[in-house]
C-alpha cells in the first residue's frame, strides 16, 4: 500500500490502494475530495482562503487553487468530474483570546472559502469536522473514502 505525507500548502492525489496523510492542521483546512466508483481520492492542506494576483503560484496554499488542481488531478486517474464528493476537517480557532483580531480568525474564513468553492463547483460536502480549537491529524484511505481525523483528545472516522 502506498502511503503519502502532505505538509501545510501542499496537496496529493492518488488511487486506490494509496493512504494520504495530513499532521498538524490548526487553522488550515484539510479539503478531501473523492469518486467512489474510481476510487480516487485528493487531499490538500490549505492555508488560506483565496488566490490574489501577485501571491506566488503554489496552488495548493489557497482553497480555491487547491481545489481546482485536485479535479484536473483526478480527472487524469480516471475519476469522473460527477462522481466526485467532498469532505472537510480542520479550520481551527487556534488562538480562542483572540476572537476580535481579524487576522485570527483564519480558520473560519477558510472553512467559508471551501464550502463557497465546492457549492459554485457543483460538488456535495457529505461530511465535516471543522471549527474548534484543536489542530488536526487526517487520514484518507483512498480504498473507500473514509477519512480518519485525530486530535489530542479525540479520533473520528467519516
Amino acid at each position: 500500500m502506498d502511503n503519502y505525507q502532505i505538509g501545510m500548502a501542499q496537496l496529493y492525489v492518488a488511487k486506490s490502494p494509496g493512504i494520504i496523510r495530513s499532521t498538524g492542521l490548526g487553522s488550515c483546512i484539510g479539503i478531501i475530495l473523492y469518486d467512489p466508483f474510481a476510487k480516487v481520492g485528493g487531499m490538500a492542506h490549505a492555508m488560506l482562503p483565496k488566490h490574489r494576483p501577485g501571491r506566488g503560484d503554489n496552488k495548493a496554499k489557497y482553497v480555491d487553487t487547491a481545489i481546482n488542481t485536485m479535479l484536473e488531478d483526478m480527472e487524469a486517474l480516471g475519476a469522473g468530474p460527477m462522481n466526485i464528493i467532498a469532505k472537510l476537517a480542520g479550520g481551527a480557532q487556534m488562538f480562542p483570546d483572540s476572537d476580535k483580531d481579524s487576522l485570527m480568525i483564519i480558520g473560519e474564513k477558510n472553512i467559508a472559502a471551501a464550502d463557497e468553492h465546492l457549492g459554485t463547483l457543483g460538488i456535495p460536502i457529505v461530511a465535516k469536522d471543522v471549527g474548534g480549537h484543536s489542530g488536526r491529524t487526517l487520514e484518507l484511505d483512498c480504498r473507500d473514502g473514509t477519512l480518519y481525523i485525530k486530535t489530542v483528545t479525540t479520533e473520528t472516522k467519516i
